[in-house]
């Protein structure tokens, strides 16, 4: 995919994901104490095998996907768009963090940067299901222009909400 998809800011550098990335994002994926908010959750090698494949195709098809995160050339997550399992005309924005990268806004940022590329790509509406007891994702999900559309009771009483990013006009419709 080349540099053309790279995004660099004086924080992070964000690339589309490879198979070199494999190992990091298996690590990333297999960890219960990643920050963020992962379609598939914790997941093992075999799952986040397929995972990639997923991402490379939608990369391949699409022109968007997810992004590793980079800090001084040190993988420190992933953030970006999967076509969505529940809803066929939109996409869902992801983002997951190492537990030593958090710091204030640095999931925000990527979010934020892998959500304006996305729509910048063509998709017209992005979703996020967040646990309304989740404070981190909502604050991440808000700050990245993110809005609540949605609420879901569940058992046991928490509201699942969903967050959506809607952008209409002639280029969005490229995808949808």
């Amino acid at each position: 995919m080349g540099g053309r998809y790279r995004i660099q800011t004086g924080r992070m550098r964000l690339d589309p994901v490879s198979w070199a990335d494999l190992e990091d994002v298996a690590r990333l994926k297999a960890s219960a104490g990643v920050s963020g908010r992962l379609a598939t959750g914790v997941s093992n090698r075999v799952l986040s095998e397929q995972d990639m494949m997923t991402d490379l195709m939608t990369w391949g098809r699409e022109g968007v996907g997810m992004f590793t995160i980079r800090q001084q050339d040190r993988f420190i997550g992933l953030a970006g768009v999967q076509p969505s399992a529940t809803s066929p005309d939109c996409h869902e924005l992801q983002f997951a963090i190492v537990p030593q990268a958090r710091e204030p806004g640095l999931s925000r940022e990527a979010a934020s940067l892998a959500l304006a590329f996305a729509h910048e790509g063509g998709v017209r509406r992005i979703i996020s299901y967040v646990r309304e007891s989740d404070i981190m994702a909502r604050q991440v999900f808000g700050g990245a222009g993110m809005s609540v559309c949605d609420a879901q009771p569940v058992p046991g009483g928490e509201n699942i909400l969903l967050y959506q990013s809607v952008r209409n006009g002639t280029d969005a419709a490229r995808l949808h």
